[in-house]
């Protein structure tokens, strides 16, 4: 768990008490409260020039600049006190975003860089914890992603990763989607299709690719937490770019880095591969009534064994090629 900065500070309505950040950010940092006791980030000796004219908002946070004190600085703080994991989640990334930089002004630039990149994201993101079913389906996805990844490069695999925009497929290449069901071993022999659209094909070859996963503490098990912290360390190897993509595309998908992800890890049992086509049991937006606006179902796995095909053929080959 985070230690919590704020711990031990207490709010003034006169004047910000703080504690520094430690580190040696170029800019004097501190964790403050706030008049209410809102817990808060303070920046002070940012350069008035990096400054942009329009402020960008992440949902949830106050954020304030004072240009004309005799060290010009900025302050944000949190609204929602539920929210305080993801606020130092995101307290402690802008520090090391614009904690890199060799001066103030620089730190300025990259601090509301920074700012408005969380702006982004939290305007479609969510700050509440996964429930073990969905935090299983996002791990499958991701191991999907990262064996695509050694296919057929991080940059592509990373592109064909459609989930986190809401696509009605997980995976999708120029010559075929991938639909990905996670699963525990060795539980019911079925798996969730959540919508009409999620094995419909459309005119590309859709896959539906099941992970088996074990509940395991043992050599070979990741949790999300540390899957995602694999994902961005290969992503930082490419470059700056790279890292904004993968990080975007997590918290589109719903992952934030929090504590109720570090408890349960799980280990890759096997993977197989299933070919939708036309004869494949599902039900399809384009052949069901309209009358029925949706549809959730399952699908037994061990009768559709005439549909598989090797997962190699689809995963080990080159993505978007």
């Amino acid at each position: 768990m985070h230690e919590d900065p704020w711990k031990g500070l207490t709010p003034s309505i006169n004047q910000i008490k703080g504690r520094r950040v430690g580190g040696g950010h170029p800019l004097d940092a501190f964790w403050i409260k706030g008049a209410d006791g809102s817990p808060g980030l303070l920046l002070r000796g940012i350069d008035p020039l990096r400054v942009p004219d329009q402020l960008p908002r992440p949902r949830g946070l106050v954020l304030e600049v004072a240009l004309d004190a005799p060290h010009a600085e900025a302050r944000m703080f949190l609204r929602e006190h539920e929210d305080r994991e993801v606020f130092l989640t995101l307290c402690r990334d802008v520090l090391s975003y614009s904690g890199g930089s060799t001066t103030a002004a620089d730190a300025t630039s990259n601090l509301f860089r920074r700012l408005a990149h969380w702006h982004s994201l939290m305007t479609r993101g969510r700050s509440s914890a996964m429930s073990a079913y969905e935090i299983r389906g996002l791990i499958g996805e991701l191991c999907v992603l990262e064996r695509l990844g050694v296919s057929a490069g991080f940059a592509a695999a990373l592109s064909a990763w459609v989930a986190p925009d809401e696509h009605p497929q997980d995976f999708a290449s120029e010559d075929r989607l991938i639909e990905v069901k996670a699963r525990l071993s060795g539980s019911r022999q079925v798996v969730r299709i959540s919508s009409l659209a999620q094995l419909e094909p459309a005119q590309l070859p859709l896959t539906l690719v099941i992970v088996e996963l074990v509940a395991s503490e043992g050599d070979g098990a990741a949790t999300l937490n540390q899957i995602c912290a694999r994902l961005l360390d290969h992503a930082r190897l490419l470059g700056p770019q790279m890292v904004d993509q993968i990080e975007a595309a997590l918290f589109k998908r719903g992952y934030m880095q929090l504590e109720a992800y570090d408890s349960d890890a799980y280990r890759v049992a096997g993977m197989s591969a299933f070919d939708c086509r036309d004869d494949f049991p599902k039900l399809v937006r384009s052949e069901v009534d309209v009358r029925i606006p949706e549809a959730k179902y399952m699908v037994d796995l061990s009768l559709v064994g005439e549909f598989a095909i090797p997962v190699e053929l689809v995963l080990d080959g080159e993505v978007g090629r």
